[in-house]
């Protein structure tokens, strides 16, 4: 905690107070003269300052983040007894690029500074929204990966991005309701674009959001429990009283086609079933088994075998709660 504070403070505060840096050189902007023909390093320190909200329908999410980028030019090495400020223009850069942003902000402007012995640090935060690919198989008891994906300018021959894991922080206290959130380290790989045939270093900065289910559990999954529950009081009721049996039974289907549809706003249009999609469908076809049963032993009693109606009716007071728990076994449990 003591180090994140530190490195904030470095983020906070103004970097345009060092006085501008004067070189010896004059082209200073070539890539490989920075490490003498070697690919250059880029050390990555990312803090998440705030995540305000994780969007399913879009598979975005927005987030507050700083970055911070060091490399070593020893062309900049200069004589002055602190860091100096310099313009992007006036040395190399990595042309460092979010790949996955949607909508970016930037609360400040990328600040450069050079230390004596030639340590460029570039800083940026940014504001905004951010893709993810969203694996909602086990909604709503899912745990998704959200990233900050750098991409460099320049080939991999020039730049490679790289980070430790003890230099991806996290605030505390987020924004964000019904997610728990934790670091998850860097994930280094390759970026290949085909048009330009050209492969970019690639760096992953990768945080775990589990989902709370509290909302879902006590304003979903419970009401849709009574739901289903509902229909068996049907199996209770006289035979002769046909027409409540059928209208609750009824009543309790539509119910669960409209909990379908206000689920629609809450997921985007996926090919897979969720586990909440499973229960729907499963909820939904004991329901309708609840009301052929139903119907069924109407039938039968005006056919005049009330025998076989009651034993029928007496054999569902069963069958409908045991088929409930193994579908709830199934889809929650295994």
């Amino acid at each position: 905690m003591i180090k994140w504070i530190g490195i904030l403070l470095v983020f906070i505060v103004p970097l345009a107070v060092a006085d501008p840096c004067v070189f010896q050189e004059n082209e200073l902007t070539a890539p490989r003269g920075a490490t003498g023909g070697k690919p250059v390093e880029i050390e990555i320190e990312a803090y998440l300052i705030d995540l305000i909200e994780i969007n399913d329908a879009k598979k975005s999410f927005l987030g507050d983040v700083f970055l911070r980028a060091e490399w070593t030019d020893r062309r900049l090495a200069h004589g002055g007894a602190i860091p100096c400020s310099v313009d992007s223009s006036q040395i190399w850069t990595p042309q460092l690029q979010l790949l996955n942003r949607r909508k970016v902000d930037r609360v400040n402007e990328p600040e450069l500074v050079v230390a004596p012995d030639g340590r460029v640090r570039q800083v940026v935060r940014a504001y905004g929204d951010f893709s993810f690919q969203a694996d909602l198989t086990d909604f709503p008891f899912d745990e998704q990966e959200l990233h900050f994906a750098l991409v460099a300018g320049q080939p991999v021959a020039d730049v490679i991005i790289v980070a430790r894991h003890d230099d991806i922080g996290i605030a505390d206290s987020l924004s964000v309701s019904n997610w728990a959130l934790r670091t998850a380290g860097s994930r280094s790989t390759q970026y290949y674009i085909a048009p330009v045939d050209r492969t970019l270093s690639r760096l992953d900065i990768v945080f775990k959001a589990r989902r709370l289910t509290g909302f879902y559990t006590w304003q979903l999954l419970v009401p849709l429990f009574l739901v289903v529950m509902m229909t068996w009081t049907v199996f209770w009721l006289p035979l002769e009283f046909v027409a409540p049996r059928v209208g609750l039974v009824a009543t309790s289907m539509l119910t669960l086609i409209a909990y379908r549809f206000s689920m629609a706003s809450i997921l985007p249009p996926i090919a897979y079933l969720t586990r909440l999609d499973k229960f729907m469908v499963a909820s939904s076809m004991l329901v309708f088994g609840a009301l052929a049963a139903a119907v069924a032993v109407a039938w039968l009693e005006g056919r005049g075998n009330p025998r076989s109606a009651d034993r029928l009716n007496t054999a569902s007071r069963v069958l409908a709660p045991t088929l409930f728990a193994a579908v709830f076994v199934w889809v929650f449990l295994l």
